[in-house]
């Protein structure tokens, strides 16, 4: 069916939301006859918060749940279980990502797209971050709505929530979760989606807000910026979102019970955002240092929280290496996993071609970051990963490794962000983001300890998700299958 543009009103988009009552057939992992549980032993255990790793522990899991964590030896097997030995490995919880676009790439070549919301294209993106050790994705701003409300599907007596039944056990891939249609004003929004609500007044932010609490969203995504200087040719107005729909947005998301997200580049919308009330902002300010004003803004609003992306592909990563010199991740086993050879090779070769390298505290929205990260501005974790130079379950690995570089934390206190801190940002603290008793049994097993480098989180062993292992291997001859096919 041929993309079409979404308004305020709510419209039916598209037929392949009935593709939803067969997933449990599509790319499914198949149901055990019940639940079994499962002690793992001996691996050195990452919490996902800031108390000490626990060494040769021990923990159980039963269904999607963790019942028990201890030490070796402490923890008896459970009637009818099964023992796995994960002696020298790590294991730590999965990633929950906070700032992640589905569907904004083509499954073989990564290439960019625009407005290409197939359920295919869905299933295989939450495929790849599951395959990365993710466990959750927040999709920021510019998913279409058939996915998670009825009102907008074609078949709306089969509709299922995506967010739903990716928390299912039959489900492969990374859970989902949406904050929905973006707002923007008109041709701001994103430039690979046509989805977001076109907001020229405090009315229309007013209603589009409502609409999203609606479908139980929770956050409201606000972009502001002007896209590098779009202009309406027809108006004398800066082609921006004005302060007034900005603060009817923030009011009527607090009304309701939702926190906000700015999408903001410059000091001066970061200003404004908090002067408004605003409860996040993703990206950073690149126009200009960080001013006093700014820092007493930020110590004023304690709660606020900052999602950076803050590795540009074209410096490839916070790692130095010299000008033409290909970054040493593209060896790496967990990239080539996701992204074609014959792209990879092309990526490689404009690296050659640019002679830019990473300066050593980054560019000057790094070093922006990193002067309200040390003020006390919490850092939370988004991978940005959007297909194209940012590939869907990569990204996470080069922002935990710029916030280490970059930002001067420490890998504890990376994997904290991208865990914990992140999931109790995205309000689902109670069950992901901690390896404790009766949170969700999602983690990773890795084979080498990133406290001791934090690449050592893309030396991935297994994953598992709702309690049980994601089929990487299959995944991976699927990926390459796909490749091979396409010449790639």
């Amino acid at each position: 069916m041929k993309a079409r543009r979404i308004g305020l009103v709510c419209l039916s988009v598209t037929c392949a939301i009935a593709a939803l009552a067969t997933f449990s057939m599509v790319r499914a992992q198949q149901p055990a006859a019940g639940p079994r549980a499962t002690l793992f032993e001996n691996a050195r255990l990452i919490v996902g918060d800031a108390s000490a790793p626990i060494e040769r522990s021990a923990f159980v899991i039963l269904g999607q749940k963790i019942t028990a964590v201890g030490k070796a030896g402490e923890i008896p097997l459970p009637a009818g279980g099964v023992r796995v030995d994960l002696t020298g490995k790590t294991v730590m919880p999965g990633f929950v990502d906070a700032h992640v676009h589905i569907a904004y790439a083509t499954i073989t070549t990564g290439e960019g797209t625009t407005d290409d919301w197939s359920m295919e294209h869905m299933l295989d993106h939450l495929d790849r971050f599951a395959y990365s050790g993710t466990s959750m994705v927040l999709s920021l701003g510019s998913d279409r709505p058939d996915f998670i409300d009825a009102r907008y599907s074609d078949h709306p007596a089969t509709f299922k929530d995506l967010r739903k039944v990716s928390e299912e056990d039959s489900f492969s891939g990374a859970r989902y979760n949406t904050v929905g249609r973006g707002l923007a004003w008109p041709g701001t929004g994103a430039n690979r989606s046509t989805t977001f609500y076109p907001v020229v007044s405090p009315w229309l932010a007013t209603n589009a807000v409502r609409e999203l609490a609606a479908q139980k969203v929770p956050f409201v995504k606000i972009w502001q910026e002007d896209r590098k200087g779009f202009k309406d040719p027809d108006s004398e107005e800066p082609a921006v979102l004005t302060a007034a729909s900005l603060r009817a947005a923030v009011s009527e998301a607090h009304r309701l019970g939702l926190r906000t997200i700015g999408h903001i580049k410059t000091l001066a919308l970061w200003k404004d955002t908090l002067k408004a009330g605003g409860d996040a902002a993703t990206h950073q300010p690149m126009d200009l240092p960080v001013d006093a004003e700014l820092l007493a803004l930020a110590k004023a609003h304690p709660n606020f929280k900052m999602i950076p992306a803050i590795t540009p592909s074209f410096v490839g990563g916070s790692a130095p290496r010299r000008p033409g010199q290909r970054p040493e991740w593209m060896t790496d086993p967990l990239l080539n996993a996701l992204v074609c050879p014959v792209t990879v090779e092309k990526w490689g070769q404009t690296f050659e071609k640019n002679k830019t390298v990473p300066p050593p505290t980054g560019d000057l929205s790094v070093q922006n970051i990193a002067t309200l990260y040390k003020a006390g501005v919490p850092v939370i974790f988004g991978s940005h990963d959007a297909g194209a130079n940012r590939p869907l379950g990569w990204g996470s690995q080069m922002e935990l490794e710029a916030f280490v570089n970059w930002l001067g934390m420490t890998p504890q206190q990376a994997i904290v962000s991208g865990t914990s801190a992140s999931a109790d940002f995205l309000g689902v603290g109670d069950r992901l983001g901690r390896m404790a008793v009766g949170k969700g049994a999602d983690f990773i097993v890795l084979d080498a300890n990133p406290f001791d480098d934090i690449r050592n989180t893309r030396k991935i062993s297994q994953v598992y998700l709702r309690g049980k292992r994601v089929d990487r291997e299959g995944m991976k001859a699927r990926w390459a299958a796909q490749c091979k096919a396409a010449g790639l």
